[in-house]
């Protein structure tokens, strides 16, 4: 996932932050221009000033993003927004799916990753409407899948 965001130590350069759900990876670029990465503790993103002076920015963790924000001096900066509560009950869509299905483990499985994928679709740039059909429909689509399968293995016994 990538979210482009602006810092208002260097208000007229963009920041992206782009980092991988699955393994973790993380980059920042300003202006795209990839950010070095010092290796000390916190492994903070090196962003150099027009004074020549450098920033150090630790990326903050926060469950159930990877980075929510960057901490420059002492000061928290939000990289994106934070969701309602109510974007999480529709994040959790998938695990209805559980309770329906009788609670296969797979499916616990399957549902844990659909969540994950909802929290990213729903902190993307779309349209609030496009957000929420996107996990409607993936929950919809997961369900027809997983039934397809259940079938499948019915047959096969």
């Amino acid at each position: 996932m990538k979210y482009q965001f602006t810092l208002p130590n260097f208000p007229e350069s963009i920041f992206e932050m782009k980092y991988s759900t699955w393994f973790g990876e993380q980059s920042l670029y300003k202006d795209d221009v990839p950010m070095e990465r010092s290796s000390e503790k916190g492994k903070p993103f090196l962003i150099p000033t027009k004074s020549g002076e450098v920033l150090k920015a630790y990326p903050k963790k926060d469950f159930p993003s990877i980075v929510q924000a960057l901490e420059i001096d002492q000061i928290q900066h939000n990289i994106v927004e934070k969701l309602r509560w109510y974007d999480f009950a529709i994040a959790l869509l998938p695990f209805c799916l559980v309770f329906i299905f009788n609670g296969k483990s797979i499916l616990v499985a399957i549902a844990l990753v659909a969540f994950l994928n909802n929290l990213d679709i729903l902190r993307s740039n779309n349209t609030t409407k496009n957000k929420y059909l996107k996990v409607i429909g993936q929950t919809a689509l997961i369900a027809a899948l997983y039934f397809v399968v259940i079938q499948l293995l019915d047959l096969l016994k």
